[in-house]
């Protein structure tokens, strides 16, 4: 039976559009949900075919780089979320931390890591304060989680967890390294551990959320730092993944740009249809 690895990036309950009750996601994906009910269903309708599973945490702390509750503007507000931070702005005082007192290293710091950012052509984006630790928002999709119970159940193997995102000092998309990796912080640097893993795989199933951001980062990751054998092998769940608002057109250039390097795109239920039969080891 193929070694078939399933690769879950942050489906938490702070990016659902529908939560438990009682419970107001911090960043809501449009379409979130039903992806991960999609999931779920391919996970118990297929799940002995899957031999391993790997579930990504985005996980935060209250104070946090780029949390717009971190921030404070010109007139000493916090700036509205998804507000766009620029070298420039921080140098004109338009935007400064909300830190009491600020210290010069920490302003060094900060004006260092904007202009990094902008010779990577990548903006600095203000996200309302999500996932944070001990929050029912840092949780996983609750339908999604029972399938993972009862794939643990069936298999007698558990779900590897994988918490990214805890250095409040910069920005961790990708499940593999941080946007700019903290030397101090082994946590931040390129996680080979979690590469060799993939690479072991005959097959690597990714789903999740955003597809927009930490999906594709991930995906651009692995393509990038992975073994060259592993882009055949990957498969990305479509329907099992959504961007956030703003960014679709985005998310269909890299699914275009994917196809175009021979990755395969797939739907839960066209893999549920070519995973059933492997659940039968005879």
């Amino acid at each position: 039976m193929a070694n078939t690895q399933l690769l879950i990036i942050d489906a938490q309950n702070d990016f659902c559009d529908n939560t438990p009750e009682g419970y107001a996601p911090a960043l809501p994906v449009p379409g979130a949900y039903q992806d991960c009910l999609r999931l779920a269903q391919l996970i118990e309708q297929a799940g002995l075919a899957i031999a391993g599973v790997i579930a990504t945490l985005d996980t935060h702390h209250m104070i946090d780089l780029a949390h717009n509750s971190s921030w404070l503007t010109a007139e000493g507000v916090a700036p509205p979320p998804f507000s766009r931070v620029t070298a420039a702005d921080f140098l004109a005082g338009r935007y400064r931390l909300a830190v009491t007192p600020v210290s010069p290293e920490q302003n060094d710091y900060v004006l260092n890591y904007l202009q990094q950012l902008e010779q990577m052509q990548r903006p600095f984006i203000l996200w309302p304060p999500h996932c944070l630790i001990g929050t029912p928002g840092h949780k996983l999709n609750p339908e999604l989680a029972q399938a993972l119970s009862h794939w643990e159940t069936r298999t007698c193997k558990p779900v590897t967890l994988a918490q990214k995102g805890e250095n409040i000092w910069t920005e961790s998309f990708s499940a593999l390294k941080a946007v700019i990796p903290d030397p101090a912080d082994q946590a931040t640097q390129l996680n080979r551990a979690l590469l060799e893993i993939l690479a072991e795989s005959d097959r690597l199933l990714i789903a999740g959320q955003a597809s927009s951001h930490c999906v594709k980062e991930t995906i651009s990751d692995i393509l990038q730092f992975g073994a060259a054998e592993l882009k055949r092998k990957l498969v990305i769940l479509t329907d099992c993944m959504s961007p956030i608002s703003g960014f679709e057109a985005a998310v269909e250039q890299f699914f275009t740009e994917l196809r175009a390097q021979g990755i395969r795109l797939a739907t839960s239920a066209e893999m549920a249809l070519e995973l059933v039969p492997e659940n039968n080891p005879y």
